[in-house]
């Protein structure tokens, strides 16, 4: 937790404070934890001598994991990947971003042989 207390807010005041109110209200607790948070917090490096936590990294790299693999599946397909994941296609587009996932969806077989396509220019 000790990264997201030293964390610097890349937005505006009223994003911090959308943000801040989003945890109240969908979190499960009477404090906020990190997974009550946007992903874009979350998911950044917890910076210069600050350790992640075992779980968190586990976490990320199931979640890599997870949306590898829907979108392989779905070869390339965002749309039908964030179906296989059952979570909104825009959702998994900035998932992708956030986790820093297009250089290893560039490097599937379906994008380097030529026969696939991107899906919608995000690539």
């Amino acid at each position: 937790m000790a990264g997201l207390v030293n964390y610097t807010w890349p937005g505006n005041v009223r994003e911090l404070e959308n943000a801040i109110e989003r945890a109240l209200v969908l979190g499960v607790s009477d404090s906020i934890r990190p997974e009550d948070l946007p992903e874009s917090v979350v998911e950044k490096d917890p910076g210069p001598g600050v350790q992640e936590a075992k779980y968190h990294m586990a976490v990320t790299q199931l979640k890599k994991h997870l949306i590898l693999t829907a979108l392989e599946e779905a070869k390339g397909n965002y749309t039908e990947a964030a179906r296989i994941l059952g979570v909104h296609a825009n959702y998994l587009h900035r998932l992708v971003r956030n986790l820093d996932l297009r250089p290893s969806i560039r490097s599937f077989p379906i994008f380097r042989s030529g026969t696939g396509r991107v899906m919608d220019g995000r690539l």
